[in-house]
């Protein structure tokens, strides 16, 4: 029996021992969320294994990393995450090469998440409080458009014999996304100056883009507590400027939205910004499928 127990510990540690052999060869990379996966693989193509770390249907913003996802981090080659206000958890794991993917994009692309607290009568940008930087970038094809070459050089670093390929596809990637913005910028030209307000500000860089007002946001923070005041204000004010409707992310269904929009009586609308589900697998089929929900909405 124990020579039986001996040779069964000898074999297990003989697995663990080639499972690390095999992460040793660090030739993969892992991403925090899906929509990093469908633009890095526009480039990658099939050369690289792309792993995703959160689930579809997972909050980036409150996440909790299991020790499998420790492991997968630690043994990849590169490992990309959004921003510390975004996916802060991945911003403190101690890997040999980490990507904040904020920071690649240039300063004129980016935007600032600002919101009034009490939604006042007076409101005015003077009233506005300031969050710091979106990192929710994703939403704005040319906003990744912005990111292509920088994303393109770091590949190119790490599989030089792919370079030539990853610049190809880059350029493919390029042009679709210059196309991409025509199309939805000729969809929505009837929907600009819409206003919307959305139960956190996961979509702001879409709807900046594409000429509709943002009224504001009910919760900065995933989880942050709504007062009774708060929302009468908030109510008030979406009736005062004809806000037709507000936008919730599948990743976190919003309460207090819910609530707002019941009160309100408008609509409430479910946009999925991460995709990674049925048809929604690459990073035009996310922009589309959300496009569609959004102009359905406001028409």
């Amino acid at each position: 029996m124990k020579i039986r127990k001996i040779l069964l510990s000898f074999s297990i540690l003989l697995l663990i021992v080639g499972c690390v052999k095999d992460r040793q060869d660090k030739t993969n990379i892992v991403v925090t969320i899906y929509p990093f996966k469908s633009i890095i693989k526009e480039i990658a193509g099939d050369k690289v294994k792309i792993d995703v770390l959160l689930p579809a249907g997972a909050d980036p913003h409150t996440y909790e990393m299991s020790p499998s996802d420790l492991i997968k981090i630690q043994n990849a080659k590169i490992f990309f995450y959004g921003a510390e206000s975004l996916d802060g958890w991945a911003a403190k794991v101690d890997a040999e090469k980490k990507i904040e993917l904020l920071k690649l994009i240039p300063k004129e692309f980016l935007i600032d998440i600002k919101s009034n607290d009490d939604h006042s009568h007076h409101a005015d940008d003077k009233n506005h409080i300031y969050y710091g930087v979106d990192p929710h970038f994703w939403t704005d094809p040319l906003t990744v458009n912005s990111i292509l070459d920088s994303l393109t050089e770091i590949l190119s670093s790490l599989y030089s014999n792919d370079k030539d390929f990853f610049k190809h596809n880059a350029m493919k990637f390029s042009e679709k996304l210059v196309e991409l913005d025509k199309k939805i910028k000729e969809q929505t030209k009837s929907l600009e100056s819409n206003k919307v307000f959305s139960a956190h500000p996961f979509y702001n860089y879409f709807f900046n883009r594409y000429g509709i007002e943002v009224v504001g946001s009910l919760e900065i923070s995933p989880g942050q507590q709504i007062t009774p005041k708060s929302l009468k204000n908030i109510s008030e004010e979406i009736s005062r400027k004809n806000v037709k409707a507000i936008f919730i992310n599948r990743q976190h269904i919003s309460k207090p939205a819910q609530l707002l929009a019941e009160y309100a009586k408008i609509k409430l609308v479910e946009l999925d910004p991460m995709g990674g589900t049925n048809n929604l697998t690459t990073y035009e089929n996310i922009i589309l499928n959300n496009l569609n929900l959004i102009i359905k909405a406001l028409r």
